[in-house]
């Protein structure tokens, strides 16, 4: 399913005193079976984007078309959001805010049910998506309060899963969790991508962008400022953009100044960058 977004305005507080204009007029389209990026520094607009691609938040004006599903200020015209729904899933920063039932095993059937499911169906469902982020079968009858932040993620993201959704929009998906926690979201997701899955991720996470994304989109108060490859966007960021450089490409621009002539829009990871350390002192000591 591929996304297009058309003079997209939104205002919050509308008829208030306190008005205030988010989007301001944006155009831009994702392919389908992306991996996407959408940065830009806190409050520039990411999330009241991505929240339009479901039906969370429809335009003050302006279209959004996914697929053959149409959001629009119009209410009459956006029919079978419903639907929508389960084909674009929206996993939130918070996983707090997508888990309310009592027990894990419960929490993930109720997307299922909602889609008419029997109980016995909505279960197997359940527990395809929990075994696929790597949740096992001693965490069904826990509370998913009582998880971890990681463990939460993982639910919040299987009760999307169980809709199988053409698309999933994930808002800062690896916030606060460690190393260990921040790679087994990033394989699951990479999985999902392979199995044809279109990932769309809300990050301030740019090793994340540059290493697992093919396309980013910059926004800049509202505003889209930049699309392109990652690799296009580091090697030319602005103040405007707000934006903190990858890792790798701090190590790059102090290697670089030691002579060592790396070329930074081939190296996406650690080990691109070792592999090009490596063939430099080589050539170096040749």
């Amino acid at each position: 399913m591929s996304i297009k977004v058309c003079d997209l305005h939104y205002s919050y507080g509308l008829k208030t005193p306190n008005v205030f204009e988010a989007l301001h007029g944006l155009n831009l389209e994702i392919s389908d079976h992306a991996f996407a990026a959408i940065v830009g520094e806190t409050g520039s607009g990411k999330t009241t984007l991505v929240q339009h691609f479901n039906g969370l938040a429809t335009p003050t004006s302006g279209t959004v078309y996914i697929d053959d599903f149409v959001v629009t200020s119009n209410k009459r015209k956006n029919k079978n959001l419903m639907q929508l729904r389960k084909k674009v899933g929206l996993v939130f920063q918070f996983p707090e805010y997508q888990l309310f039932e009592s027990t894990v095993e419960k929490d993930v059937m109720v997307g299922p049910k909602n889609f008419k499911a029997t109980d016995e169906e909505a279960k197997q469902v359940a527990h395809e998506a929990l075994a696929a982020v790597g949740i096992g079968e001693e965490f069904y009858q826990r509370s998913p309060f009582d998880l971890s932040g990681g463990e939460k993620r993982r639910v919040a993201i299987a009760g999307i899963l169980a809709l199988k959704p053409d698309i999933l929009v994930l808002d800062e998906p690896v916030a606060g969790l460690d190393p260990n926690g921040v790679n087994e979201i990033m394989s699951l997701l990479t999985r999902l991508y392979n199995g044809g899955t279109t990932i769309i991720l809300v990050t301030h996470n740019m090793d994340l962008v540059l290493e697992y994304c093919h396309d980013v989109y910059a926004l800049h108060q509202g505003n889209l400022i930049y699309t392109g490859t990652p690799e296009q966007l580091f090697s030319h960021v602005t103040d405007e953009m707000a934006l903190e450089i990858p890792t790798i490409y701090s190590m790059i621009n102090k290697l670089n100044d030691r002579g060592f002539n790396i070329e930074e829009g081939k190296i996406t990871n650690v080990s691109e960058l070792v592999s090009q350390i490596v063939e430099r002192l080589g050539e170096r000591n040749g």
